[in-house]
């Protein structure tokens, strides 16, 4: 009996190219509105940025029409550039803030 070689797998190269299809639109079901905060949310927002201390906070934010959540502890808080900085370099802006809360 001889061996097939690489024509036995021939009917599974299209899968290689179809990732990139599924990849897109398993993203694009991903993506959301922006949410609209109410006054109230804005306030605890404002509040607990006021007021840090250094405690773990869960920063939820909104960003690449997706909803990003993470929980961290804040290296600054820059209010005159409108953004807060975290540990791992990554800069949040307060427009893109949809809650905060301590952890």
């Amino acid at each position: 009996m001889s061996e097939r070689g690489m024509k036995k797998w021939a009917p599974y190269k299209s899968l290689n190219e179809q990732q990139g299809y599924l990849d897109k639109l398993h993203e694009k079901q991903e993506k959301t509105e922006r949410p609209c905060i109410s006054s109230d949310e804005a306030e605890n927002i404002n509040e607990i940025l006021v007021n840090y201390h250094g405690e773990e906070l869960v920063v939820s934010y909104w960003r690449n029409s997706k909803i990003n959540t993470i929980s961290t502890v804040l290296s600054k808080i820059d209010p005159i550039n409108k953004k807060i900085v975290i540990p791992e370099r990554k800069t949040i802006y307060f427009a893109e803030l949809i809650k905060i809360e301590r952890a």
